[in-house]
């Protein structure tokens, strides 16, 4: 059967499974056993179990649940809370300030936490609230948190960057060191096109709006404002979701004292992001071991700020499991579609194909961004990586793309696609966890759109942005 054929019945399957609600791995796995009977035979079917035992035993899956407890330590703790109430204070005084705050708190807590869904999440809970209160524009409020919350697939530790790399057999280290600089980069631009639009357009923060009470304006958040909030927002959770509430005492406070966020409160965090990054950079430690470090590192942080509590413990513990798993069989299953699709000769077919198109490598990979922005938008980062790079990565290998490089360009795809309407993933976070109508999250995330098309462009025309930093490591 020709090769064109069999890769739109792999889509077709993989598309109408995960649009009848099935889990993306599920979907995955049976594309590719569907596969296997349909044009390999079931005599290769045992080859799933030694792809599925061979991925279980690889250590590194390990490096994807330590990192996430490690987030969890830190973010149940109220380090969230902390960065951005210390850089409120900061910066806060200035034009734009609270925004410029929001922004960077997103690139600290991206730092800790890997995901952009939690990001935006953890950060849109206490940023969002307090910008309307001193009337900000409410879509720009919400568009600043969801192109903020981008950063947490780019910087390290990055989930997406884990599954790429187990994918295509690339170093962790390496895709983790590449995305610093673009993320950091793109957090510039977001503070600067911020700085920009609030001197254009100064109605951005004198909103006035029958729909947002109007309160004094005060530039600086306390810490028990910020407490309030995401109390709140835990307590609504749990309800929600059927949790059995714990009486408990709080965890981030010293009994009989008032605990106040400093510079002094954060930098514990910051130097672990520090150390991690460092170790692995020099080649002290390895990933696996890097992670030990974080959850270490974090586990001693909430012990010596009191802020560890039976609650925090068990669920850090349950989460870390619980997405370990998952990503294991995301994984597993994405080996799978690799093997079957392999043994086909479809990439070579695709290969084939586009070099007797006679178009250029640059416009095939502005294809693939197109391809790239449009599932995006449907589905979250790892499983548009599932989806795809099993499919193009040997294509764009032949054409003389950095394979590291490669990695970067598709996660800052993923970014750009989870705030693009109708359907971006960041968006609808944001809706469920705030008031704001569907349609002001979506006209506040478009300018920030701009914003990351400029990053990838900037990262397109000089892939050192992203290569630089792992050419000169040891």
């Amino acid at each position: 059967m020709d090769s064109g054929i069999m890769l739109i019945i792999f889509f077709g399957i993989m598309l109408v499974t995960l649009f009848n609600g099935t889990p993306v791995f599920t979907s995955l796995g049976f594309a590719a056993v569907a596969g296997c009977l349909l044009w390999i035979g079931a005599k290769q079917l045992p080859q799933f179990g030694v792809i599925a035992y061979t991925t279980a035993t690889n250590y590194n899956m390990i490096i994807l649940p330590m990192f996430i407890m490690m987030s969890e330590f830190l973010s149940r703790g109220g380090i969230a809370e902390d960065i951005y109430v210390v850089l409120n204070r900061s910066v806060g005084k200035f034009t734009g300030g609270l925004a410029i705050a929001t922004a960077l708190a997103c690139t600290v807590f991206a730092a800790l936490c890997g995901s952009s869904p939690a990001t935006a999440a953890t950060i849109g809970r206490i940023a969002i609230k307090e910008m309307i209160k001193r009337k900000y524009n409410p879509s720009f409020a919400v568009g600043t948190v969801a192109a903020g919350g981008t950063l947490g697939i780019m910087l390290p530790p990055s989930v997406t960057f884990c599954i790429y790399a187990l994918l295509t057999e690339n170093s962790i280290v390496r895709l983790f060191m590449a995305g610093i600089i673009p993320g950091l980069m793109i957090s510039g631009l977001i503070v600067i096109s911020i700085i920009i639009r609030v001197r254009l357009n100064p109605k951005l923060l004198d909103y006035t709006g029958k729909d947002i009470e109007s309160i004094k304006s005060g530039m600086e958040m306390t810490l028990s404002e910020a407490k309030e909030i995401v109390s709140t927002a835990k307590d609504q959770t749990k309800k929600e979701l059927g949790i059995k509430q714990e009486i408990e005492k709080p965890a981030n406070a010293v009994e009989g004292k008032k605990r106040e966020a400093t510079i002094f409160t954060i930098l514990p965090a910051l130097a672990l992001i520090l150390v991690i990054l460092c170790s692995m950079y020099f080649g002290f430690a390895t990933p696996f071991e890097a992670a030990g470090y974080g959850v270490i590192g974090a586990f001693v942080i909430t012990i010596l700020q009191r802020r560890l509590s039976k609650f925090i413990f068990k669920e850090a513990m349950l989460n870390a499991s619980r997405v370990g798993a998952m990503m294991i069989f995301l994984v597993i299953c994405g080996m799978s579609m690799t093997f079957v699709v392999s043994y086909l000769g479809i990439p070579q077919e695709i290969s084939s194909t586009l070099a007797a198109s006679g178009m250029g490598k640059y416009q095939i990979l502005i294809l693939l961004y197109v391809l790239w922005l449009i599932l995006g938008a449907i589905l979250e980062p790892t499983s548009m990586v599932l989806l795809t790079i099993p499919f193009l990565y040997s294509t764009m290998m032949q054409l003389g793309f950095d394979p590291i490089w490669l990695g970067v360009a598709v996660v800052l795809a993923s970014e750009i696609a989870m705030i693009t309407p109708p359907v971006g993933l960041n968006l609808f976070v944001l809706k469920a966890s705030t008031n704001i109508p569907l349609n002001k999250i979506i006209i506040g995330s478009l300018p920030y759109v701009v914003v990351l098309l400029i990053a990838l462009v900037l990262l397109t025309i000089f892939p050192g942005i992203a290569t630089f930093l792992p050419s000169m490591m040891f």
